[in-house]
């Protein structure tokens, strides 16, 4: 019997608070397609999760998974912006 391959997948979580920044998120998933094949579901919370690690779901290959979330975690990082800091200067 052969082996099934799911294709590579991006789950990431909104962290509580935060919003998410289109351009950055498109160049996410543009790296990430390019790169890996994969693709990026953005999981919008209304509570906060206990973790909001990304997640990889999938076969990405013969790339390990700390090394695909060492290449991606600066660009995911980038997606998400918070504008607590706004209430202190207003």
């Amino acid at each position: 019997m052969s082996e099934i391959h799911l294709a590579p997948l991006l789950l990431i979580h909104v962290p509580a608070g935060h919003e998410i920044d289109p351009q950055a998120l498109e160049d996410l998933k543009a790296h990430a397609s390019a790169q890996y094949g994969a693709s990026v579901l953005i999981n919008p919370r209304q509570t906060p999760l206990a973790s909001s690690r990304p997640v990889i779901l999938g076969h990405w290959g013969h790339t390990l998974p700390a090394q695909v979330m060492a290449d991606l975690e600066p660009r995911i990082e980038r997606v998400f912006f918070n504008l607590d800091w706004l209430a202190d200067v207003i």
